[in-house]
């Protein structure tokens, strides 16, 4: 493995750590910054990056295990540690000496000879043990449930607690190995410019689980990179997204309120849905990301997309559908934002879970009679979901429950774990 591409790696994981950055915008932050950088060391980059922030927990274990625990030692050598150990332990491809000496170099520009003797010690140890003997110990499942997925599926406890307490042992474990593992690149095809199958061909995937879905197995790859997306004939976009969007329903000709729209995923994919006819009102109350929005409303051609800064004023229920697309924990996407794992506060809850409350209660005064609500979340804590729906079930009589989806990356097709619920106003 190149050096560039381990370097470009810890660089993502210092931004990700220290600045709190979102990994799939500083590795494409970095990439962009370095045009020379050889694909395969693109793509190599992005496995260190992906693969160390799912397997943080065991990684620190790992190291701790040698003699110090992690918290013990130097910040600014935690994630050179943490690189050098997922190649030495879940890379067969990355000889351990190779790895060693880049961690070494690393750690002496970051803390000089006595970080870099720190690391050169502990990774040697590593490196001398076998492979059974380099992976963390695992609790006993019988005795400390919680301990066991924790590490195993390498969660944060808060989060295991949560989930047994809703969804059992067996089920969160399911989820917790499903979330270690690399998510689907799916795009969608436009169909107002190609075909699924046009899109496939161009861009060597497979038809995916949704009618416009198309897979491709290209670990590394940044989609924004392909002509396809460029060009506007595919977004990049999970499958249970665009299945949101199928229990909304559109049509062409119909008034659509989107609330919290960006990066507008779901409203383009509304809009080419409705063949651009008709009207399509998104939301967002940030400047920047209704400018997402606009730019990807351009590339994909879709005139019929209107940003606004703020919702309706409630009484005007004049809109077809109303999708709510809330802010949530974000606790379905750990495969593909697997820094949000160690970022889950569950006194965080409290606040999203208002918000949530707050935009049902809004959308039910603004949709029409004989319209619909689709309420969705890329969560799949119950408190986000199903119980927020039963909440204004209670509160709005007119309002009734149609159809619920419930998706997790445990399920076959590994799609992103999403709640939605379509309601339905009284006519």
């Amino acid at each position: 493995m190149s050096e560039p591409a381990r370097d470009l790696a810890l660089g993502v994981l210092l931004r990700v750590e220290t600045k709190g950055a979102w990994a799939s915008a500083a590795l494409r932050a970095e990439i962009d910054r370095s045009p020379a950088l050889d694909p395969r060391d693109k793509a190599l980059a992005t496995e260190l990056v992906y693969g160390v922030l799912r397997r943080r927990l065991q990684l620190d274990r790992i190291v701790s295990q040698l003699g110090k625990r992690m918290k013990d030692l130097d910040p600014k050598i935690h994630d050179v540690l943490r690189l050098a150990a997922y190649q030495i332990v879940f890379l067969d491809r990355v000889p351990a000496h190779a790895a060693v000496n880049a961690a070494v170099e690393q750690a002496k520009a970051r803390r000089g000879e006595r970080g870099a003797s720190q690391v050169n010690a502990i990774l040697r140890n590593l490196s001398a043990l076998t492979e059974k003997e380099r992976m963390p110990h695992i609790p006993n499942r019988a005795k400390d449930a919680v301990g066991h997925i924790a590490l195993s599926a390498s969660l944060p406890r808060n989060l295991v607690e949560r989930l047994i307490a809703q969804d059992g042992v067996d089920k969160t474990m399911a989820f917790g190995l499903a979330n270690l593992e690399r998510p689907t690149l799916s795009l969608r095809a436009n169909l107002l410019r190609t075909t699924r199958d046009a899109l496939a061909e161009e861009v060597s995937g497979t038809s995916g689980l949704h009618p416009l879905s198309v897979d491709l197995d290209a670990p590394g790859l940044l989609p924004a990179d392909l002509e396809a997306v460029v060009a506007g004939r595919a977004t990049p976009q999970d499958v249970a997204s665009m299945m949101v969007v199928d229990m909304l329903a559109p049509s062409p000709g119909e008034t659509i309120l989107d609330l919290c729209a960006a990066p507008g995923g779901k409203t383009t994919c509304i809009a080419e849905c409705m063949k651009n006819e008709g009207r399509v009102l998104a939301h967002d109350v940030t400047k920047e990301k209704r400018e997402e929005i606009e730019r990807n409303r351009d590339r994909l051609g879709l005139d019929i997309i209107e940003t606004i800064p703020l919702p309706p004023e409630p009484g005007a229920p004049w809109f077809d559908r109303v999708l709510i697309d809330a802010p949530c924990s974000g606790t379905g996407t750990l495969r593909r934002h697997p820094e949000g794992r160690w970022r889950f506060r569950v006194e965080d809850l409290a606040g999203l879970e208002r918000t949530q409350f707050e935009l049902l209660d809004r959308a039910s005064t603004l949709v029409r009679e004989g319209g619909c609500i689709v309420y969705s979340v890329c969560s799949v804590l119950r408190s986000e979901g199903a119980d927020q729906v039963v909440a204004a079930l209670a509160r709005h009589p007119t309002l009734s429950l149609e159809a619920e989806l419930r998706t997790g990356p445990e399920d076959e097709g590994a799609p992103d774990g999403f709640y939605a619920a379509r309601l339905r106003r009284a006519g």
